[in-house]
């Protein structure tokens, strides 16, 4: 019985795992905070794998800081460590912020540029679906570290 049972979930985790490989294109939706802010954003963003452990993953987030707008663009590059189930990854890229303000019809916009460097996973719990946790610091000038969870989806 043991052997059945040991041979079941042996089954059932070759049929999730998926090594990923060149070409694969997977989709993400997500919320981001800001930990410097303490605004909560809508995260969608994509990925492309350049190599087996390397990918470009490009995203934008739509914050809702209590006044005004707020918005991000990343465009991180990921090695993968792992290509299990359970795929960590370090990150390291390009981030671009605005922030616009309207007060008693006085309009304050700022940008700021710099670079990101963290980490995080890509967590399988079906065929096309995952989760995606990921931890990083936005270093520019007034940078904050910033946490997002979000849902991937596979493209076949």
């Amino acid at each position: 019985m043991k052997k059945l049972l040991l041979l079941g979930l042996f089954a059932l985790t070759v049929s999730f795992a998926q090594a990923q490989s060149v070409g694969d294109v997977r989709l993400q939706f997500g919320g981001d905070f800001g930990f410097d802010t303490e605004a909560f954003g809508l995260n969608f963003g994509g990925e492309y794998l350049i190599t087996d452990q390397i990918s470009a993953a490009p995203n934008f987030t739509i914050y809702f800081p209590e006044r005004g707008n707020a918005s991000t663009l990343n465009i991180d590059a990921r090695y993968y460590f792992t290509r299990d189930l359970l795929q960590w990854y370090g990150l390291v890229g390009f981030t671009n912020n605005w922030w616009s303000v309207d007060f008693m019809g006085v309009t304050a916009k700022e940008s700021r540029a710099g670079a990101n460097i963290g980490a995080g996973g890509v967590l399988k719990f079906a065929d096309n679906l995952a989760f995606n946790p990921e931890l990083k610091y936005q270093a520019q000038s007034g940078g904050q570290a910033v946490f997002r969870l979000a849902l991937v989806y596979f493209l076949p």
